[in-house]
């Protein structure tokens, strides 16, 4: 018998008669009955998606590539504004606790706000002998102040979707998110190019949307909070945060596993943008084509990886996505022109949006009822702590190599590969964890 209500399985196909939009076409394709609250969400989340897609693909697809080319930012400036990435989320733990009992939303609408609104500011800041200064300020401010958003937005996506169909409609947001991605950066790559607009204005448009993906999240319909309480004692939620890592055998496994595999993949990300310019002497165009290359990689891939995910599981999805990103550094440590760069990146955008969707649901196919956050926290934690220490590490490790950066692709490749193995640890504790309940 089926577990929904008559009324449901009864709206659960359209009228013969009516026309379907494309709207209602993937409504359709979803197969299960959809609440018109989760629908309405997912329309608001989608259009802040599509948003998101244009405000990155306007500022970070090439971000890193003008502060090294255009700008000649030095070996280690990059490595600080690779590390900012992370910075912020040392602090996340301490966000979590203040969100305890609270509405997570605005959380989430004003720290989107202030962060990607900051490149609205870059024709005023970045101009003059100071501009290299100032750009790379904005590049590690916003990440940093980005952050705060992210045990909210975690909790928030838990709410707001169905357990069994949370894979599917999370991917069909980041379809439009990397669609939007990838014609926005081919006609900035070519307005680049051309000479017909300058960087720092292309980075203004990306802020207009930026501040625009937090004004369609805020039209999300979340339901209250049970009660407003005061934050937890700071010791007491600390305790209970890193007490997961004790107790969870598979999530620790997985915190492991996540932490190696970043911090292989963090160090490797330090050279990208340094082998493209110092090796290729890549160009705005080549910049484009590569964004093109990995959006279309990840717009393959999430067909793949929604479906995937629902049907054998997050840890999976992780398993495989990490395997598939050591292809990498690999290509890169033997590649000998752009097309091995290419290639890479198309690897790196189809594993990057299963890692994506995998990391927030296998945390919360781990957290326990009411705990997303604390458990979100936690992840975000490990990620500011490996992603501060591995790009400052990431020119020493090089010196050490001798600056042969082949050999230092393939350090970043073996450091992955053991996170791989982690990985496998804890989807074997997991299944294990499960037969014991069945039992």
């Amino acid at each position: 018998m089926s577990d929904q209500p008559e009324n449901q399985s009864q709206n659960s196909s359209f009228p013969q008669s009516r026309a379907l939009t494309p709207l209602s076409w993937l409504r359709q394709k979803l197969g299960d009955y959809i609440p018109e609250d989760v629908w309405h969400n997912w329309k608001w989340d989608a259009l802040a998606g599509f948003f998101a897609g244009i405000y990155t693909g306007s500022t970070w697809l090439f971000a890193f590539q003008l502060a090294r080319g255009e700008l000649h930012a030095t070996k280690q400036q990059m490595g600080f504004a690779v590390s900012a990435q992370a910075i912020g989320f040392l602090f996340v733990i301490f966000w979590a606790r203040q969100m305890e009992g609270r509405a997570k939303l605005p959380f989430v609408t004003i720290t989107w706000t202030i962060s990607r609104g900051l490149f609205l500011l870059t024709p005023l800041l970045v101009q003059g002998n100071h501009r290299t200064l100032a750009f790379m300020a904005i590049l590690c401010a916003a990440p940093i102040l980005f952050s705060v958003s992210m045990p909210a937005y975690t909790s928030i996506m838990k709410d707001i979707y169905p357990d069994n169909l949370r894979g599917r409609m999370m991917s069909y947001v980041r379809l439009g998110l990397f669609s939007s991605m990838l014609v926005t950066s081919l006609l900035m790559g070519f307005l680049l190019e051309k000479h017909y607009l300058d960087f720092r204005w292309m980075f203004v448009i990306g802020g207009v949307f930026g501040v625009g993906t937090a004004w369609a999240f805020s039209h999300l319909r979340l339901p209250a909070p049970e009660k407003i309480a005061d934050p937890p004692p700071i010791f007491k939620f600390l305790k209970q945060t890193f007490g997961i890592l004790a107790h969870n055998k598979g999530y620790r496994w997985f915190t492991i596993s996540v932490f190696l595999s970043g911090f292989g993949n963090l160090v490797a990300g330090t050279y990208y943008p340094i082998h493209q310019v110092d090796i290729f002497h890549i160009t705005p165009t080549q910049i484009a084509i590569a964004g093109f290359v990995f959006n279309t990689s990840s717009l393959i891939s999430l067909f793949f990886w929604g479906r995937f995910l629902d049907k054998h599981g997050s840890l999976s999805s992780v398993l495989l996505a990490l395997f598939i990103n050591c292809l990498a550094p690999l290509l890169y440590a033997f590649g000998n022109n752009l097309s091995w760069i290419y290639a890479a990146t198309a690897f790196i955008g189809f594993s990057q949006a299963g890692v994506d969707l995998g990391y927030l649901n296998t945390t919360l196919m781990f957290a326990e009822p009411g705990r997303a956050a604390q458990y979100q926290a936690l992840h975000s934690t490990f990620f500011g702590i490996r992603g501060t220490i591995a790009p400052l590490l990431a020119i020493p490790i090089l010196a050490l190599c001798r600056h042969e950066i082949k050999f230092a692709f393939l350090v970043c490749l073996v450091i992955m590969g053991v996170g791989v193995v982690s990985q496998l640890i804890s989807l074997r504790s997991f299944r294990s964890q499960q037969m014991q309940k069945e039992d």
